[in-house]
């Protein structure tokens, strides 16, 4: 048991007293990891962009949609949204920059990488005030990374950060950090149960690839006896022509095979016993090493799993195929899409919220709340009765 519980990864958050923050996990690049697990795993990629879609809905409306709500990055509010849910999707947590008008108000917010982001020290109350935020946590330098004060929107607050900033034309704005795993200093990822998956996924392909590529599959292979006998002087004539006689049979080999497998022929030469052509010469295709079904079961099992970890997404919804497009009727599609709305509900629910919280303190649209529009449209009532 102890060698068990041993061998199960854990993420941790140690204190890392070089940079001032708390670590996310041990080497402090967990985001990553987790973003690449996900880049690399077609399952879990498509995924996401669709859990993301379903947070959003169709949108907010097209004037709604096209809200600037950051002027310096010509930011819509559709693109912040969809900034905002493809953090919660993927790391279950974002960061938004927020910055402040002298009338205490809103003027703009964008998401800020959460790869950037750490948390500062915190107080005796346990309270962090500070974000950490750097482009680079392998081995960051103290000049790099640049600390922001936590959101707070009370006004006595913003004023003495502006003070100690020295004006509101140096003050920073604040950072407001949405953390899925309340208990925990940072969230763990979507895929923390699936890391795995996603991984043996994304490197069932490369094994495959490298297979084609690299291996023997495809390959033709020709034996003969020594076409260059023993005895010869090194370097006389004779065995210089003998070796030039060999180049110029299995080129000959090679091209009676086809320009496409010129690459793929295997000359060996060893002793036959028997006088016979066909105890002089042998020709054997090499078979494919990879085993199909193995791959298929492999490959079912951890789709299955990565899918489950998204909310429990429909494969209908993620297979492209010809097959699962047209092997189910056009209601069993609708009712998966409603299936996935209601499962992404918690999620959509969040990313409204937020936003509406920002504009309902914004300086330009402080009147306005918005709601996702659905993907798909509740049924029609019945009204055959």
């Amino acid at each position: 048991m102890k060698s068990l519980l041993i061998d199960v990864w854990k993420r941790l958050t140690p204190w890392n007293r070089r940079a001032d923050v708390y670590a996310n996990d041990t080497d402090n690049s967990y985001p990553e990891r987790m973003d690449r697990l996900i880049n690399n795993s077609v399952t879990a990629k498509s995924a996401a962009a669709i859990m993301v879609q379903y947070l959003l809905g169709k949108g907010y409306g097209e004037a709604n949609d096209n809200l600037i709500v950051n002027r310096e990055k010509n930011l819509k509010l559709i693109d912040f949204a969809d900034d905002v849910a493809d953090d919660l999707v993927k790391q279950r947590g974002v960061f938004i920059h927020i910055n402040w008008n002298a009338l205490y108000q809103i003027a703009d917010f964008s998401v800020i990488p959460y790869e950037w982001c750490r948390i500062g020290r915190k107080d005796s109350n346990d309270y962090a005030g500070k974000i950490a935020v750097c482009k680079e946590w392998l081995h960051p330098k103290r000049s790099d990374i640049q600390l922001i004060d936590v959101f707070n929107p009370r006004k006595s607050v913003i004023d003495a950060q502006v003070e100690k900033a020295g004006g509101w034309e140096h003050y920073k704005g604040q950072v407001l950090f949405i953390n899925m795993d309340s208990k925990l200093i940072y969230p763990l990822s979507r895929i923390e149960s699936v890391a795995n998956d996603c991984d043996s996924e994304a490197q069932a392909a490369v094994y495959k690839n490298r297979l084609l590529r690299k291996g023997f599959y495809g390959n033709t292979l020709v034996v003969t006896r020594p076409l260059v006998g023993d005895g010869l002087e090194p370097g006389s004539h004779a065995l210089l022509e003998a070796e030039s006689e060999r180049e110029r049979f299995q080129q000959a080999i090679k091209d009676s095979l086809g320009a496409e497998n010129t690459g793929g022929v295997l000359c060996l030469e060893m002793d036959f016993a028997g006088e016979k052509l066909e105890d002089a010469i042998l020709i054997k295709q090499i078979e494919s090493k990879i085993d199909d079904e193995l791959f298929s079961y492999t490959e079912t099992s951890v789709r299955e799993n990565i899918l489950v970890a998204f909310n429990n997404l429909p494969a209908g919804l993620v297979k492209t195929n010809e097959s699962a497009l047209f092997g189910n009727s056009g209601e069993a599609i609708r009712e998966m899409k409603r299936t996935y709305w209601e499962n992404t509900t918690k999620e959509r629910a969040l990313l409204t919220g937020i936003i509406n919280r920002l504009l309902s303190r914004s300086a330009d649209f402080a009147a306005i709340k918005v709601e996702p529009l659905k993907l798909i449209e509740d049924a029609a009532p019945d009204n055959t009765q």
